[in-house]
C-alpha cells in the first residue's frame, strides 16, 4: 500500500513538471531538477550516428533555434563534451558513454517511437532506438528552449516518452470545394510532424485525374498523381506516413451525375455505385489501382459511408431478398478480394457496417474500421465494442467540429475527441484519425489547429488530457508566446456557440449569415437570437481587438491569427445582422424609414468587408478553384440589403407622399412582433 501510495505521488509530481514546462503532447515520464542550462550562438549538434533522417531532425531543430531564439547553431557528426546537444542511437559509442555517464534508465527504449532526452549542466542528449523517436526527442527539444536577452535557456530534466497510439492522424477534406494549396499542404505536415501526429489522409471523391474516369475531376480542383507522390515524399522526412483515400461506394455523385457513368449509380444520377454493376467494379478496381501506386502506405482508404440509396434502385430486389445489410456486406468482401492482389490494408468508414452490428462478425478480417461519430460523449463502447469483439482491427474517429460553422466548436470537439480516443486506447485500437470537413464549402482549414493539436495529445499521451493544462500549455506550444492570449481568444470565440445554444438557436452555424431575417421563419429566429446578440457582439469585437493587438508575440504559426480575427468579425456581423433587422421592424413600425435603411446600408457595408476578408484567407491557403461559389454568398448578401434599402427608401417617399408607408410585406419586411 505504501509503495503504491509512493508510485502514485511520483506519477502526480512528473505530471505537475510536464504541466509547468508547457508540452504538448505531455511526456509520459518526467523528473525535473533545479537549474538550467545555457544556450549561445554558436550552438554545436553533434549527430552521433550516420542516419540522414538524425541529421533531418537536428537542422529542423537548427532552423528552429534561429527562428524562435535567434541562435545560430552548427551541425557535425559525433558527441562527447565538445558539442552542446548530441542527437543520436544506442550502439553508438558516444551515445553509449553519456548514457551510462548519466545513469539513464533506456528500458523504455524498445517501446515504438519512444526516446530518452536528458538536459543537465553538461548538454542536452536525445536517443533513441529508431529514427522517429529521434525526430520526436527533438520536437520535445523545441518546446523546451526558452529565449533569452543573450542566448537561450533549456530546464534541467529527464523526459523517457513514447506513444500510446502507434497511429496519430488527420484526414483533410479537398472534395467539397476548398483545396490546399501546394505550400499550405507541406506547411501542414510539419506542424503535425511538430506533435507527433504522424498519419495524414486526403479525402476525395472526384478530384484525383483518374485515366479510369475522365472528366469527373474539374479543371483546376484536379489533384494529380505527380503531386501527390511529391507530398508523400516530403511527408517521409517528417515520418507523416500518407495514407490513400478514395470513395468506393457512396459520395460518388459527381462522377455518376455524367451521363457516361450513369450505368454504374444505384439510382440514376445519384451517389452510391450500384452493387450489381460489373462496371462499378471495374472502376474501382483500376482507379484504387492507380492511386495506390502514388504512395508507400501500407493501408489504403475505401470510404464507403453513407450509402443512404442503397437498396433504393438496381439492388432493391436484391435487398428485398436478404436485407440493405447484406448487399453493403457482399459489396465490402467483393472489394476486398478484388484488391487483394495490391496488397493494401484496407480501411473504411465503420457508420453503415454499424447499423447492421448482427453482420459485423461477416467483414473480412484483414480490414480496419475507422469508427466515427462526432458529438461529445461519456462513452464510446457502442462505436467501438461491435468491431473489437468481431475480431478487426479498429481505428477511432473524431472530428474538429469545423463544417457548416464560423469557427470550430471546440467544446463539441474536445469531448468526442478526449473521451473518444481514451475509449480507443483502452480498448486497443490500432489508432486515432482526426476528421476534418468542408461540406458546405466555406470551411477555412487553418482554423482548426486547436483541434488538431489536442487530437495529437489525446492520441500520444496515456488516458485522457486534462483541458486546463493543455489550454495552459497552448500558447507556448503552438505559437511560442507566453501571454495565454490567443488560446483565451481561441475559447471565447467557443463560447458564442453556447450563447447561441442557451437560447434555442444551434451552435455559430454558417447560414447565421444567409438566411432571410424578414421572412416568416427568419424573423422568428430573429427574434430567438435577439437576446444574446449584444453579448455575442462584445465577445467577437473583444477577441478581435485582442487577437490584432496581441499579432505580434506569436513567433510560430502566426499565419493562423487572422483566421481568428475574421471568425470574430463574422460572429460580429451575426449579432449585428439580429439587432439591425430588430431595429429595422421598430425603425418601420414608427414611421421612421431613414433608420431603417441606414441599417440596412450597414449591414451592406459589413458584409463587403467580410467578403474581401474571406476572400484573401481562401487565397492564402487554398487554389482558386471553388471560391467563387462561396463568395457568391456573400455578393448575394450584399445585394439583398441593397434591394431592402432601395424598397425601404421608396417606401420613404410614399410616407412623403401619401403620409402611410407600404404595407411591411409587400416590400419583403415580415416584421416579427
Amino acid at each position: 500500500m505504501a509503495k503504491n501510495l509512493f508510485a502514485a505521488v511520483l506519477i502526480c509530481a512528473a505530471t505537475l513538471a510536464a504541466q509547468d514546462l508547457k508540452l504538448i503532447p505531455l511526456p509520459q515520464s518526467v523528473k525535473t531538477a533545479a537549474g538550467q542550462l545555457m544556450l549561445r550562438a554558436p550552438v554545436r549538434i553533434g549527430v552521433a550516428s550516420a542516419s540522414e533522417a538524425d541529421r533531418f531532425a537536428a537542422q529542423v531543430l537548427i532552423e528552429d533555434l534561429k527562428q524562435v531564439a535567434h541562435l545560430d547553431a552548427t551541425l557535425a557528426n559525433g558527441g562527447g563534451k565538445k558539442f552542446a546537444i548530441v542527437i543520436g542511437k544506442p550502439g553508438d559509442r558516444a551515445i553509449d558513454a553519456e548514457i551510462a555517464r548519466l545513469k539513464l534508465d533506456t528500458s523504455t527504449l524498445g517501446k515504438s517511437e519512444s526516446y530518452l532526452l536528458n538536459v543537465s549542466d553538461s548538454g542536452v542528449l536525445i536517443a533513441a532506438q529508431t529514427d522517429e523517436g529521434v525526430f520526436y526527442g527533438v520536437q520535445t527539444l523545441r518546446q523546451l528552449v526558452q529565449p533569452g536577452i543573450k542566448g537561450a535557456t533549456i530546464p534541467y530534466v529527464t523526459i523517457a516518452d513514447w506513444p500510446a497510439l502507434r497511429y496519430r492522424g488527420i484526414s483533410v477534406d479537398i472534395s467539397r470545394g476548398p483545396i490546399l494549396n501546394d505550400d499550405q499542404i507541406l506547411s501542414m505536415i510539419r506542424r503535425l510532424a511538430a506533435y507527433k501526429l504522424n498519419m495524414l489522409s486526403f479525402y476525395m471523391e472526384h478530384v484525383f485525374p483518374y485515366k479510369a474516369s475522365p472528366m469527373v475531376a474539374s479543371e483546376g480542383g484536379e489533384f494529380p498523381a505527380e503531386l501527390l507522390r511529391r507530398f508523400v515524399d516530403y511527408a517521409g522526412k517528417y515520418h507523416v506516413e500518407i495514407v490513400p483515400q478514395q470513395q468506393t461506394f457512396g459520395h460518388l455523385h459527381h462522377m455518376l451525375k455524367l451521363e457516361r457513368y450513369a450505368d454504374m449509380a444505384e439510382v440514376p444520377h445519384g451517389h452510391v455505385l450500384a452493387a450489381e454493376s460489373p462496371q462499378a467494379y471495374e472502376w474501382i478496381k483500376n482507379a484504387v489501382e492507380e492511386l495506390a501506386g502514388c504512395t508507400k502506405s501500407r493501408f489504403l482508404h475505401i470510404g464507403s459511408d453513407e450509402t443512404n440509396e442503397l437498396g433504393q434502385g438496381r439492388s432493391k430486389d436484391y435487398a428485398e431478398r436478404v436485407g440493405v445489410g447484406q448487399v453493403y456486406m457482399d459489396h465490402m468482401r467483393k472489394v476486398d478480394a478484388l484488391l487483394k492482389p495490391l496488397n493494401r490494408t484496407l480501411m473504411f468508414w465503420g457508420d453503415i457496417a454499424l447499423h447492421h452490428p448482427d453482420l459485423v462478425p461477416t467483414l473480412p478480417k484483414d480490414m480496419v474500421a475507422m469508427t466515427w461519430v462526432y458529438d461529445p460523449k461519456e462513452n464510446f463502447d457502442s462505436y467501438i465494442l461491435p468491431f473489437k469483439n468481431a475480431g478487426l482491427q479498429f481505428f477511432v474517429c473524431p472530428g474538429v467540429n469545423n463544417w457548416n460553422r464560423i469557427f470550430p466548436n471546440l467544446t463539441n470537439a474536445i469531448g468526442n475527441i478526449n473521451n473518444f480516443v481514451r475509449d480507443g486506447k483502452r480498448y486497443g485500437a490500432l489508432g486515432m484519425f482526426n476528421t476534418e470537413w468542408a461540406d458546405d464549402g466555406e470551411a477555412l482549414f487553418n482554423m482548426t489547429w486547436y483541434a488538431n493539436v489536442f487530437s495529437a495529445a489525446a492520441s500520444w499521451q496515456s488516458g485522457t488530457v486534462d483541458v486546463e493544462a493543455f489550454d495552459r500549455a497552448f500558447d507556448w506550444a503552438f505559437y511560442r508566446s507566453t501571454g495565454g492570449q490567443f488560446v483565451k481568444a481561441i475559447r471565447d470565440l467557443d463560447r458564442i456557440h453556447g450563447l447561441l445554444g442557451s437560447v434555442g438557436a444551434g451552435d455559430g452555424n454558417d447560414d447565421l449569415t444567409w438566411f432571410d431575417p424578414f421572412s416568416r421563419l427568419g424573423a422568428g429566429r430573429v427574434k430567438k437570437i435577439a437576446p444574446v446578440a449584444a453579448e455575442i457582439r462584445k465577445a467577437a469585437e473583444d477577441v478581435y481587438i485582442q487577437v490584432t493587438a496581441q499579432a505580434n508575440h506569436a513567433v510560430l504559426n502566426q499565419d493562423t491569427l487572422p483566421l481568428i480575427t475574421f471568425a470574430a468579425k463574422r460572429f460580429d456581423y451575426v449579432g449585428m445582422r439580429v439587432q439591425f433587422a430588430s431595429e429595422m421592424a421598430e425603425a418601420y413600425r414608427n414611421k421612421r424609414p431613414g433608420a431603417a435603411r441606414e441599417r440596412a446600408v450597414d449591414l451592406r457595408d459589413s458584409i463587403n468587408d467580410l467578403k474581401v476578408n474571406y476572400r484573401k484567407l481562401w487565397l492564402a491557403e487554398n487554389r482558386p478553384y471553388w471560391i467563387d461559389n462561396v463568395l457568391i454568398k456573400y455578393e448575394n448578401e450584399a445585394l439583398y440589403w441593397v434591394r431592402k434599402a432601395g424598397l425601404i427608401g421608396m417606401a420613404a417617399e410614399d410616407l412623403r407622399t401619401t403620409k402611410a408607408l407600404p404595407d411591411p410585406e409587400s416590400i419583403g419586411l415580415f416584421l416579427q412582433q
